[in-house]
């Protein structure tokens, strides 16, 4: 029986499709607010070529009030649409139906004018009915829908139709030819418009996926849909990390300077976390909470979040030893790694949600980090982690320790190296130091 999907998840996939719908009318009433102002250039324009250069040459029309009163009330819906697209806020219902009445205006004033001119002198002039027509297909760039391009391209074909056979000039040829050409145009900018909408989409999708998922979550997310966020139950390592006596270095130093410390060191730590196919769970604080094994499985997680382990530690050293030349502190750091079954998927309502583990393996990790501070070293892993690690690591068997929630001692060692071609098989574990409790 397939699984139902719960109401969070339901209301998360809603509150993701209204968000597309209302980034589509956004790009929308962008390209309507450029349509707008071409609208009105192209009245300039008009009004250049047939009063001043009409004039000029010789051809200029002779005198309709009609065609006047035309004109002047085109230009002024022009502004009256140009006005309102400046001052109100993008709505999906608007970014629907405005662009069926605007097409309906172009394609009326386009025809208005043909026949007008006809009127005073008697003379079809297809050509500039033929522009006027393809115009209206062009002003379809960027809109709402592809429908909304079919509809400017069916209804400057009809005007143009329409026009030619009402005034006489009616040719299957002339028309077939028009028409092929409006067909083209109108393919031709609906493909665009929908491949810039879909790109448009991809990118403000990654962007806002990629402020509360994992980059491995995202890339699962934009190639296999929504469905890649369902919840897995899985062998992963967990790594927490903490900075030491953090709270006494924060009293120190103002709140900006604070911030810019962590966002240096997550910085760095992110990336090594990343670079060995982990993902940044969360930041808790001045912790972190990393692991390996999903969202896509991983033979190899223990291995790759100990070397990443080992890499923060050198990393650590590196930046202490820039901070030293600045005359600042050093950092401490504890890292704690443990295997385990983990549930992994998202977490939350529609509004805010996050893609985390849960599991005793996670609250274990948690336990082993905070051993580091109890047994004076900077890295522990779990004895689960260290065989899972192959015998790939140096390493020394520190204790059994017991912690807050479990009953059976938990056996750490401490991580110091990656183990060299011929030390590469199981260590033999030493004598434990002490018990403590966490």
């Amino acid at each position: 029986m397939a699984r139902r999907p719960s109401d969070s998840t339901v209301a998360r996939f809603e509150v993701a499709r209204a968000n597309q719908e209302q980034v589509l009318a956004e790009s929308a009433q962008r390209g309507e607010r450029v349509v707008s102002l071409v609208r009105l250039a192209l009245v300039v324009l008009v009004m250049l070529s047939q009063g001043v250069i009409a004039r000029m040459s010789g051809e200029l029309l002779p005198k309709d009030p009609l065609r006047l009163v035309g004109s002047l009330l085109y230009t002024g819906l022009a502004i009256v649409i140009t006005l309102s697209l400046y001052t109100q806020k993008p709505n999906r219902s608007q970014a629907m139906w405005r662009p069926v009445a605007v097409t309906v205006m172009d394609c009326g004033f386009f025809g208005f004018l043909a026949w007008r001119v006809v009127s005073v002198t008697g003379e079809f002039r297809p050509q500039m009915l033929a522009a006027g027509c393809a115009v209206v297909i062009a002003f379809s760039v960027a809109r709402y829908s592809w429908l909304h391009v079919l509809m400017s391209t069916v209804m400057a074909s009809a005007t143009y139709v329409l026009e030619n056979w009402w005034m006489g000039g009616f040719s299957f040829a002339q028309v077939s030819f028009v028409l092929g050409c409006y067909i083209t145009l109108g393919l031709l900018i609906g493909w665009a418009n929908t491949a810039v909408s879909s790109m448009f989409l991809g990118l403000r999708r990654r962007d806002n996926l990629s402020r509360f998922l994992p980059r491995q979550v995202v890339e699962r997310v934009l190639h296999h849909g929504d469905e890649a966020l369902a919840p897995v139950q899985r062998e992963v390592t967990i790594l927490f990390s903490d900075i030491r006596d953090f709270t006494s270095l924060s009293e120190s130093l103002p709140p900006r300077a604070v911030l810019e410390l962590l966002d240096d060191y997550f910085g760095h730590m992110g990336q090594i976390v990343m670079g060995h196919g982990g993902i940044v769970n969360k930041f808790l604080g001045d912790g972190m909470l990393a692991c390996w094994g999903v969202p896509d499985g991983d033979a190899n997680h223990a291995v790759h979040a100990m070397q990443a382990a080992l890499d923060m530690r050198k990393k650590l050293e590196e930046l202490n030893a820039w901070r030293e030349q600045r005359g600042e502190p050093p950092l401490r750091i504890g890292v704690g790694l443990h295997t385990g079954v983990v549930a992994a998927g998202m977490l939350g309502g529609a509004e805010q949600h996050e893609y985390t583990v849960i599991g005793d393996a996670v609250n274990l990790a948690s336990r082993v980090e905070g051993l580091t501070k109890v047994l004076g070293v900077d890295i522990l892993v779990s004895e689960s982690t260290w065989k899972a690690g192959g015998g790939r690591f140096q390493g020394e068997r520190i204790s059994e320790e017991r912690v807050k929630g479990r009953r059976e001692a938990v056996v750490v060692y401490s991580l110091e190296g990656r183990a060299s071609a011929e030390q590469e098989a199981v260590p033999h574990p030493r004598p434990a130091r002490l018990v403590s409790s966490l």
